[in-house]
């Protein structure tokens, strides 16, 4: 069945800002720089050279600005470091090779970016919409650090900064392009449907700015990619969850209009009606039973994805009812007014439309006409009300496109099969997704939780302590959903059965074999208070501004 590009709209700004695509998150942070450093505003981009995406024109480029006779002598060594450390390719190795864009190692790295090879199909919008909403003074101080190595004066490079040679090398590159042009357009009018995950990444940002004179650029910028993948990650599904409720109870929940979660409570999402619960593999074994509890854990958010594109379609309709027939609804917290107390007029609209898209498939002009299915035939006669119908049948002729593409987004946001990741899945078609931490996520998590905080004049002011593992395990669950030992919070996985009892307290084993393989954890004895994590680096806020 073909169908109207207004019939299946799937990406509303004030609902799901995404476009959801394979993507690679370091080209989502460049262009989430480029916002940064627009404050938020749409650019007026100028048109690049084709020169731009040449490998041998960067090498030139650098050669000059570089200075140095060694520069030259050495132009196998430099090229190799320039596209392995300082640039992004695309088709690596192919005659087709091109610059995508340098990498994301400071706010300026946006300014060598080739927009056709350097795409983020909305998510570094949303990632801003989450700062900007969530917590503006995290903004504020992001873009600070990203700044870093510049004089604040005349835009020089600042010798005194102490930075790494690929930052150095980024900023030689882009030294004397002009910034971007503002167009006044914002990228994000509206907040975010889920304002508390947006607060829970601003805090988590807030956190590892903390380290901002501890840890290495580079890594903090790893750092700051797994941080905001895994927050959007998160909030897509916690969508699935919030958007699924509000369309069942035909309104926005109430505690959703007034939201009480934030980041700097001890258990965020206390309040939130929409809980996540992600049981964790942390045996390193995918042939265990707690591997087996992860899968069912992933096979089960991945298959609310259905419900997700239900939910999207359902609302961009209404919205596109609502700003024709009764504007003063055309918002997603108001618009399921329609479903709750349906105007007169609306099962007629809908009859039409309906109507409509019969026709364009049975009697429209032969380019346009496709035939209607057993399937399509079927819902159409089933006798649902008009609305339920058409979203019944956009969502049978589109979900499988969406749901193919969300599950690309997702795989890419958190990382899987790496050591960032917080997914696994072999290569055989037949396994599953199951939940687990890659080392360096677990180090990113581990630098997070060691950090506590006092407030002094409006300002969060941190400071590192140990931490006992239960507190840990207690942690990831209320902040993130991740269950290791058997979830705490109502509506979890907890252990049934004996074998499932044992199956958690190996996790729980599991999870400190990588603790102490990443440097973080010694058991000296068996006693519960000696088991307690380190932090790497001493951290205290508190002694700058006293």
């Amino acid at each position: 069945m073909k169908l109207d590009k207004e019939d299946q709209e799937f990406r509303n700004p004030k609902v799901f800002l995404i476009d959801p695509k394979n993507i690679d998150l370091e080209r989502v942070l460049v262009n989430l720089f480029l916002l940064l450093r627009t404050e938020g505003q749409r650019h007026a981009g100028r048109k690049a050279s084709q020169a731009i995406e040449s490998m041998d024109h960067q090498q030139q480029t650098f050669e000059g600005a570089a200075g140095s006779p060694t520069v030259q002598q050495h132009r196998e060594v430099v090229r190799a470091w320039l596209e392995n450390d300082v640039f992004d390719l695309v088709n690596r190795g192919k005659a087709t090779e091109a610059v995508a864009s340098l990498r994301p190692l400071h706010l300026d790295a946006h300014k060598i970016r080739v927009a056709k090879h350097c795409r983020s199909y909305n998510v570094d919008e949303h990632m801003y919409a989450m700062l900007q909403y969530g917590e503006q003074q995290t903004v504020k101080d992001l873009r600070a650090y990203l700044d870093r190595g510049l004089s604040p004066h005349d835009r020089k490079i600042d010798p005194s900064a102490g930075l790494d040679l690929e930052t150095l090398a980024v900023l030689k590159m882009v030294e004397g392009r002009p910034d971007p042009l503002k167009s006044n357009e914002p990228v994000a009018p509206t907040a975010p449907t889920c304002i508390g995950q947006s607060r829970v990444l601003c805090d988590d940002i807030e956190r590892l700015l903390a380290y901002r004179d501890a840890v290495p650029r580079g890594v903090m910028i790893e750092y700051l990619k797994v941080v905001l993948g895994l927050h959007t990650a998160l909030y897509v599904l916690r969508l699935a969850r919030q958007l699924t409720g509000w369309r069942l109870d035909h309104e926005a929940n109430k505690a959703c209009l007034d939201c009480k979660v934030h980041g700097g409570l001890e258990r965020p999402f206390e309040s939130c009606p929409y809980q996540q619960s992600f049981v964790v593999d942390a045996t390193g074994n995918p042939r265990s039973p707690m591997a087996q509890l992860a899968r069912e854990s992933a096979l089960s958010e991945y298959a609310r994805l259905t419900d997700l594109i239900k939910s999207i379609f359902t609302f961009n309709q209404l919205l596109r009812y609502a700003q024709n027939k009764r504007p003063e609804l055309n918002d997603p917290r108001r618009v399921l007014e329609l479903l709750k107390t349906p105007p007169p007029t609306f099962d007629a609209y809908w009859e039409f439309r309906l109507d409509e898209i019969r026709k364009k498939n049975e009697t429209g002009k032969d380019d346009e006409k496709e035939s209607i299915s057993a399937e399509e035939e079927a819902l159409l006669s089933m006798g649902l009300p008009p609305f339920e119908t058409l979203i019944e049948l956009v969502t049978h002729v589109r979900a499988r496109h969406h749901r193919e593409y969300l599950v690309q987004l997702l795989d890419k946001l958190l990382q899987k099969n790496t050591d960032f990741g917080a997914l696994a899945q072999s290569k055989a078609q037949t396994n599953d997704r199951r939940w687990v931490f890659g080392g360096r996520l677990l180090e990113v998590f581990v630098q997070l939780a060691v950090l506590k905080w006092s407030e002094k004049d409006g300002r969060k002011l941190f400071f590192s302590e140990p931490l006992l593992i239960e507190d840990f395990l207690g942690w990831l669950e209320a902040r993130y959903g991740f269950v290791i030992a058997g979830a705490r919070i109502e509506g979890g996985r907890r252990p049934i059965t004996v074998e499932e009892h044992r199956a958690f307290r190996d996790n729980v084993r599991g999870l400190k074999d990588q603790l102490r393989e990443i440097g973080f954890y010694d058991d000296l004895s068996d006693a519960y208070n000696a088991q307690t994590i380190r932090p790497r680096y001493p951290i205290d806020e508190r002694k700058e501004v006293r």
